[in-house]
């Protein structure tokens, strides 16, 4: 299963989306976020899919320069003030290490991560050793990942320690900026 089906297949993580509001402002659209209160223009979203919450639900649709949502039924014209979300992007490394795991530990970390209240998107740094691995899949190749999250309350970092070869084992090694310490292993 790809990374896209598994966070499908999940429930919505918190934290998943960057949500705010757009103006238009001197000829452009500006998004407006509300968890960091900063300003981008809103071409950096152009062609994506973004949410517009609109008659008490929201409603998907591709963007255009001109403000413009194509949704599959019909255009909706976006509007000063309009609440918009957009799902955040994962780190180049971290999306490839989430990729890599199996299956089952793919939901075994997802599911230690949200018992400890954080989200897959809550990733601030990784550090990911398998990238360094080779084209060469079949050969035995073990290291160590290191990722750290903040969910705005606590700062964890999570060192995934990995064996890929003839046998699969990995192990994550949780720590808390208040010490606290956690450990999730999966053999196979």
């Amino acid at each position: 299963m790809n990374l896209q089906h598994r966070l499908n297949a999940i429930n919505e993580q918190p934290r998943s989306y960057s949500m705010g509001t757009v103006e238009y402002i001197n000829d452009q659209w500006v998004f407006f976020d509300d968890e960091n209160e900063e300003a981008s223009l809103l071409d950096d979203l152009m062609n994506k899919e973004i949410e517009v919450f609109t008659l008490k639900s929201w409603m998907t649709g591709i963007v255009n320069e001109n403000g413009l949502l194509k949704t599959p039924e019909f255009f909706y014209q976006l509007t000063d003030g309009d609440c918009i979300r957009f799902r955040k992007e994962l780190p180049y490394a971290y999306k490839m290490l989430l990729e890599a795991l199996p299956d089952e530990v793919f939901v075994r970390y997802t599911n230690a991560l949200n018992k400890y209240h954080y989200s897959l998107y809550d990733c601030t740094y990784c550090h990911n050793q398998m990238l360094f691995s080779g084209e060469d899949r079949s050969k035995k190749y073990h290291g160590v990942n290191f990722i750290s999250f903040d969910n705005t309350e606590m700062v964890c970092f999570v060192q995934h320690h990995f064996e890929r070869g003839k046998k699969e084992w990995d192990r994550f090694e949780f720590t808390w900026s208040d010490g606290r310490r956690a450990l999730l292993t999966s053999l196979k």
